[in-house]
């Protein structure tokens, strides 16, 4: 179990997992110490067959996360940076791959790394307040979390460019407009429409939520023969599950569908 008072805190709220970064003082961010806490999370989460949608956060509403802490950052070398990118790129590399939902619900900054980590979710929410960008060029390095390699497949090649090479901020509004952010919640009731979206997501198929998200990943690497395959065996493969005769039925009968038994 993951230590409920460190700066990455895991819980479980009715089959949605909830990991909170919470270093409030630094607005959340990033350390060495918690991307190892961060790990054991996502391990966690991963491995609790009754977890069906994961929600990463903030604590408190001035920051999701700032990026990576660079006072330790700077007390390194070449190689050790080195070293510990790819530590972290590894951990966010799994929590992308989750066979579950993970939503970045995003309030106050999210720069840097804290981006990053968000771009690694499935779906980002954010409040009407959220500001997000990689400022890492303002200050003389580059995004190394998957921000060049992330950001420009959310938004398109030009769109990152431009953020990457300007180092900007972008607003919640415009987040929304450029497709870096899916939703956008008013700050005032932003946790319960968070977990109110989860709690949506988490009454629907695992199974084939899983598949989805699979061929999503698999197929936007692949040529397009090679996708719809994937696809296609993706589809045939939810008849030898339950859920796809239940929820084809329900829907004949006009009912609400019982997922839950795969």
């Amino acid at each position: 179990m993951t230590d409920r008072n460190g700066e990455v805190r895991y819980e479980v709220r009715d089959r949605i997992g909830v990991i909170t970064l919470s270093r409030p003082e630094k607005r959340n961010a990033l350390t060495l110490s918690m991307f190892g806490q961060l790990s054991a999370a996502v391990s966690e989460a991963g491995g609790d067959r009754d977890v069906r949608v994961l929600v990463v956060m903030g604590d408190g509403k001035d920051a999701f996360c700032a990026g990576d802490d660079l006072t330790e950052l700077l007390s390194h070398d070449a190689l050790t940076v080195r070293d510990f990118l790819i530590m972290a790129q590894g951990i966010l590399t799994r929590l992308e791959g989750l066979p579950i939902p993970v939503i970045a619900a995003v309030e106050g900054f999210a720069l840097g790394g804290g981006l990053e980590l968000a771009l690694a979710c499935d779906l980002i929410l954010s409040s009407d307040r959220a500001r997000l960008g990689l400022p890492e060029t303002n200050i003389g390095i580059i995004p190394g979390l998957g921000g060049c390699i992330r950001l420009p497949r959310r938004v398109g090649l030009g769109r990152a460019k431009e953020m990457i090479f300007s180092g900007r901020i972008v607003e919640a509004p415009e987040a929304f407009s450029m497709g870096l952010v899916d939703a956008v919640f008013p700050s005032d009731t932003f946790r319960e429409d968070c977990l109110e979206y989860a709690r949506k997501l988490s009454r629907k198929s695992a199974s084939s939520l899983a598949l989805a998200k699979s061929a999503v990943l698999k197929g936007v690497e692949a040529s397009l023969e090679a996708g719809l395959a994937l696809e296609r065996e993706s589809f045939a493969y939810c008849f030898a599950l339950p859920d796809a005769r239940e929820g084809i039925r329900a829907f004949l009968e006009k009912r609400d569908p019982k997922f839950g038994q795969d």
